[in-house]
Parts: structure tokens; C-alpha cells; sequence
């Protein structure tokens, strides 16, 4: 009797315990779509913190049991950003899930004549590079600002001076020929753009000059898309041999007007002098003479102080003397937004820097406006146009090496001019590499317009006509001024650098 009444009192409890379970279960269904309305299938919908899960058929159709208390679904799908809901009383819910940016930005490239294609499709090599990686370099050439971002491309500097030079090489050279470029062709928004590297010699002077895609503002650029090897190339025939830098500017997005601004200013020093010895003074042979040609081989400090009283103390360190701390400066500001039938983005920015040599400087201002206009469901029309106004002061860097090689440390060369005008040097009569850049000036003025307009009709969804074209301009003015003698008594011509005096322009 008494073990009948345990087993009817398990079998109650039991039966209890189920039924609470029961209870606490639901079903929950719904549908999975994206932004578009069109069904997301093999949707995986997940129960958080537990292993219940469920896919969603061809349709997005899905159900799923629940239990518990403060239950959530995370809801995901390939291409597409996950999601949760919060479930509450109600046991139907639909959800819609948004495109993956990340996902398309690395399927999809802008190959040749900036068509976009799938990545995985491509038979040729290419990288790309986002504009939000080039701007982290905190580079104004968008040459340089390339440099350890892309495999296989090789990148150098014609030096430091402000505005100097890049060139970029694809895979290494291609030709033994002297007159052939082997830098890459440069493309942007499908129009074929100068990149030239120019170098002027005059009057024995070896000037380094931008490069012409220094033009382009760093800020405008979505991103740039290096394309190798001869099918990435067969579009341009012999000119992309070399290889292809696609470059894609930004353009603006469906919504209320956005305004950014940004501002940045750095310093620029000198990494690393030459060690200089601080003992031996001018002359030769140990023995001191301001009168001879070799800046250290002369004798001791002390020992020249007995015989000139004006001998400093110590000798400078000329090339730490030579040298000042250089500076830049940079500011822009973008605008852009409209509807789906006018979209504009515009910006306008500046860039100064002056050099660690002496009466070298580089400024840059550049402007941009684009359009996208769509005139019809059919038709859609996008306008361009980049001008840019930039140079400076350039300065001989090797020559100014070279000069305070031979430069005495005897002598302050920053005390350079007299009153009179004329270079203040020692009785050797070397020239002083300060009045060098203060009296020969070479200076460059470029006005460059880049413009293009792209053309779409489409007649039907799976066919495009697109016309693009366009043009690149720019005059490049260049003066080059040195004073000739005054003639006027104790002067000391600079006529190793400077001859007689002339004035040169170039056109």
C-alpha cells in the first residue's frame, strides 16, 4: 500500500515537471527579407545562449522553439549584417537584414576605364587600397603615401626638399631602354592623367620637381587600385605595359548636405648629421691660414686662438648650423549630399611646407567639384573637374651638401650678407651655401585642370551604354633669377654658382 502511494506521488511530480516545461516553450516564426523586400534564404536564426537554431527555407520562411525568460534572436545571413531581436509577447517576427559594406568593398575593384568587376572573377593580379589607408600616412603625395601598402611596387623619393618628386615602379623594371618610363600609367575616374617627373639642369643646377600626380588631393581619393601583368593592361596597349594605378575619387551619398573639416601641422627635422670633429681648425699642414682652401687640417684651437685673437672658442658644427627645422601645414574642407536624382560633393583644400634647407618651400591648393545627375530612370550624367595650383621655391640640395662640405667651421655660415647686399665669406673665398639660396632662386608656378564627364544609358537593366571623356591641362612656368655682380669694391662674386647673373624662364 505504501509503495503504491510513492509511485503515484513520483508519477505526479513528474507530470508536474512536464507540464511547467511545456509551458515555457514557444514557437516562434516569420520571415527573413533584405532592404529591398526580396527573401533571404538559408537565413540562420540562433537563440543567444543556446545551441537552438534554424534556417530559413527558399522563401526566408522560418520557425524556430524557444524557451525561457528574456529571450533574443540573432538572425545572420552570408553578405549581410547580423541582427537581433528582443521576442516578446507576439510569436511572429520579421526581420529585414542590411548589405554587408565590408563584404562588397572586397568583392568588387574598379578595373580599366573604372569599370567595377568581381574580384574573384579577375584573371590578373590587382590590390587595392582604400583611401582611409592612404590618409593614415598623413602624406600629400599620393605616390609616397602608396609605399608599403602594395606588393611588388617599388617607390622612391628624389629627396626631401618640400613638394619633391616619387616615382613608383610595378614589379621592377620592364626595358633596358634610357628613353623608356617605366612608371606605371595613372588613370583617374577612367581618364588617363600625367605623372610626369621632370628634372631641370641649368647653369649647372640639378633642380627636383614634383611629380604630377602630387596634384591629386590625398582627401578626394575613394581608393586606388594597382593593376599588373598583360591582361590587366591589353585596354591601354602599349601605355599600361607597365602597369595601371586606377585611381577612384569619392562621390557623394543620398542624404542632407554633410560639411567635414580637417586640419593638421607637423615638424620637420633633420634625422641625422654627419659626425664632425670639433679640434683642428682652418689651414693646412697643421698649421693655421684662413687664406687656404682645406676647412680642418689646420692646427689646434688653443694654438689658433695665440696667433688670431678673433678665432671663436670652439668651431661650429656647420652642417647643424646649415640646417633649420622645417614645417607644414594642411587644411580642407568637404561638402557633400543631395537626393537621388542630384548628388554633389566639392572640396577645396591647402597645403604649405617649408623646408629644412633654407628658402625652400612648396604650396598646393586644390579644388574639386563632381556631380551625379540622374535625368532619367535611363540616364544618368557625371560631371568632374580638379583644378590645382602648386610650387614654390626650389632649392640645389646637392650642391648645398656639396658647399658645406668644403665650408670652414671656422666660420658662422648663417652670417652670410652684408650690409652692401653682397656674400659675406672668409679670405678663402668659398662660396657661402646660404647666400647660395638666397640669392639663386628657381621657382615654379603649375595651373593644372582635370575634368571628365561619364555618359550612361541604359536601355534596359542588363544593358549599359557609357561614354566617358575628358582632358588634362596644366602650364608649368618656371624662373629661374641670380644677380650678377655689383662691382662695387671688397665684394666677393659667388661665381662658382652664380656667374655672371642671368634670368631664365621656362615654359
Amino acid at each position: 500500500m505504501k509503495n503504491n502511494r510513492l509511485h503515484c506521488l513520483m508519477l505526479c511530480i513528474i507530470t508536474l515537471l512536464s507540464l511547467t516545461s511545456l509551458a515555457q516553450q514557444r514557437t516562434i516564426n516569420g520571415t527573413v527579407k533584405n532592404n529591398n523586400g526580396e527573401s533571404i534564404a538559408r537565413a540562420t536564426v540562433l537563440q543567444k545562449g543556446t545551441e537552438r537554431f534554424t534556417l530559413a527555407d527558399e522563401n526566408g520562411n522560418y520557425t524556430i522553439s524557444v524557451s525561457g525568460k528574456d529571450i533574443v534572436l540573432e538572425i545572420s545571413a552570408v553578405n549581410y549584417t547580423p541582427t537581433s531581436i528582443k521576442v516578446g509577447a507576439a510569436n511572429n517576427y520579421d526581420v529585414v537584414l542590411l548589405p554587408s559594406l565590408t563584404s562588397t568593398m572586397d568583392e568588387v575593384v574598379v578595373t580599366a576605364l573604372g569599370i567595377k568587376r568581381d574580384k574573384k572573377a579577375l584573371g590578373y593580379a590587382s590590390q587595392e587600397v582604400s583611401g582611409s589607408d592612404l590618409l593614415q600616412s598623413k602624406q600629400t603625395n599620393v605616390v609616397n603615401a602608396l609605399r608599403g601598402k602594395v606588393a611588388g611596387v617599388q617607390i622612391n623619393s628624389g629627396g626631401g626638399a618640400p613638394g619633391q618628386g616619387s616615382r613608383i615602379v610595378i614589379r621592377g623594371i620592364k626595358s633596358l631602354s634610357p628613353g623608356k618610363d617605366q612608371q606605371p600609367l595613372f588613370v583617374i575616374d577612367g581618364i588617363l592623367m600625367d605623372n610626369s617627373t621632370n628634372t631641370v639642369d641649368a647653369a649647372g643646377s640639378l633642380r627636383g620637381m614634383s611629380n604630377r600626380a602630387a596634384d591629386i588631393n590625398p582627401d578626394d581619393i575613394e581608393s586606388v587600385n594597382i593593376l599588373r601583368g598583360g591582361a590587366a593592361t591589353a585596354l591601354y596597349g602599349q601605355a599600361g605595359s607597365s602597369g595601371v594605378v586606377v585611381i577612384t575619387t569619392k562621390s557623394a551619398k543620398v542624404g542632407k548636405m554633410k560639411i567635414g573639416y580637417s586640419t593638421s601641422y607637423g615638424i620637420d627635422q633633420v634625422n641625422k648629421f654627419p659626425e664632425v670633429q670639433t679640434k683642428f681648425t682652418q689651414g693646412y699642414n697643421g698649421v693655421y691660414d684662413t687664406t687656404q682652401f682645406f676647412p680642418t687640417w689646420g692646427s689646434t684651437i688653443e694654438e689658433a686662438k695665440k696667433i688670431d685673437p678673433n678665432h671663436p672658442d670652439k668651431i661650429f658644427d656647420q652642417f647643424a648650423r646649415a640646417y633649420i627645422n622645417g614645417n607644414q601645414f594642411r587644411t580642407g574642407i568637404t561638402m557633400s549630399g543631395g537626393t537621388e536624382n542630384a548628388l554633389v560633393s566639392s572640396s577645396i583644400s591647402y597645403f604649405k611646407q617649408n623646408g629644412t634647407i633654407p628658402n625652400s618651400d612648396f604650396k598646393s591648393i586644390n579644388a574639386r567639384l563632381g556631380a551625379i545627375l540622374t535625368v532619367s530612370p535611363k540616364i544618368k550624367f557625371k560631371p568632374s573637374i580638379i583644378f590645382t595650383n602648386s610650387g614654390g621655391f626650389r632649392v640645389n640640395a646637392d650642391r648645398f651638401n656639396e658647399g658645406m662640405s668644403y665650408w670652414s667651421p671656422r666660420w658662422d655660415v648663417r652670417d652670410y650678407i652684408k650690409p652692401d647686399g653682397t656674400m659675406k665669406t672668409y679670405p678663402a673665398k668659398n662660396n657661402n651655401p646660404w647666400y647660395i639660396t638666397y640669392s639663386n632662386r628657381f621657382k615654379d608656378n603649375v595651373n593644372r585642370i582635370l575634368a571628365n564627364s561619364d555618359f550612361t544609358y541604359s536601355p534596359f537593366k542588363w544593358l549599359d551604354f557609357d561614354y566617358k571623356f575628358g582632358m588634362d591641362f596644366y602650364i608649368d612656368f618656371r624662373r629661374h633669377t641670380v644677380p650678377g655682380q655689383l662691382f662695387i669694391p671688397n665684394e666677393v662674386p659667388a661665381s662658382d654658382d652664380n656667374g655672371l647673373g642671368f634670368v631664365n624662364e621656362y615654359r
